[in-house]
């Protein structure tokens, strides 16, 4: 089937720079939402999971509180270690950890 899309955004994500995550979530996530609009096939789940972290991301740095999710237990540990790694370059405040915390939690239910 190749590479999923969950897969793909996280190894991008890994590869660049600490500064340059922010503004590189942020474009993923209008891709996606025009990918939804214009009907194209995605993974559901998984469109959800990575638009509500990128969502996430936009606004940590107010210190917003990000409305809950729900994502795949796989995603959780990726979007934890991206988090703290923007918090330590400095990208995120330190609150941002707790916030994360609080927003995000695990699928109950994987899709087969």
């Amino acid at each position: 089937m190749g590479v999923q899309l969950f897969e793909k955004f996280a190894e991008m994500i890994e590869k660049l720079p600490t500064k340059a995550v922010v503004s590189a979530v942020q474009l993923e996530r209008q891709m996606l939402e025009k990918d939804l609009a214009q009907k194209r096939t995605l993974p559901i789940s998984e469109v959800r999971s990575i638009t509500a972290f990128c969502s996430f991301l936009e606004n940590a740095s107010d210190a917003i509180r990000a409305p809950k999710a729900s994502v795949p237990i796989q995603h959780l540990g990726f979007y934890r270690s991206t988090v703290r790694r923007l918090v330590e370059g400095g990208e995120l405040p330190c609150e941002a950890g707790a916030l994360f915390d609080h927003a995000f939690t695990p699928a109950t239910m994987q899709a087969a």
